[in-house]
């Protein structure tokens, strides 16, 4: 049978920013993985969060600033985030690779009970071969 009691199962299985209909919309970690991505010939991990609201799943791909977020609310590792609760902040945003500067709305993933993370350089997005943002 479908999934038609709401629309939380339509759509992109990543979290947008039109998704997200408050900053005090609660969401739970509940898993972290990983990619790598090749920019310019150099090859860095992105984090990925598995988070859910209710029935809706899905998947939000930290940037530069997101991942320094999620690195300093759990300095351990990445995995210490799961079972978090996170808001999200709208923000505009510079999509990446525009040049002139085309503006989106992006996310800003912020741990409850701490502030916004600072903004940090979108060209050093991911992590690199030592582990370092």
């Amino acid at each position: 049978m479908g999934k038609t009691d709401n629309w939380a199962a339509f759509g992109s299985e990543w979290i947008k920013a039109i998704d997200v209909l408050s900053d005090t919309d609660e969401y739970v970690i509940v898993g972290v993985d990983s990619s790598e991505e090749e920019k310019n010939g150099v090859k860095k991990e992105v984090l990925h969060l598995d988070i859910e609201r209710g029935e809706m799943k899905k998947k939000f791909g930290c940037n530069a600033t997101n991942t320094y977020a999620v690195q300093v609310a759990c300095p351990n590792g990445p995995k210490d985030a799961i079972g978090r609760i996170i808001t999200f902040n709208k923000v505009d945003a510079q999509k990446p690779g525009t040049n002139p500067p085309e503006m989106v709305k992006g996310l800003r993933l912020v741990f409850k009970d701490t502030d916004e993370p600072e903004e940090v350089d979108s060209d050093d997005a991911g992590v690199d071969e030592e582990g370092e943002m």
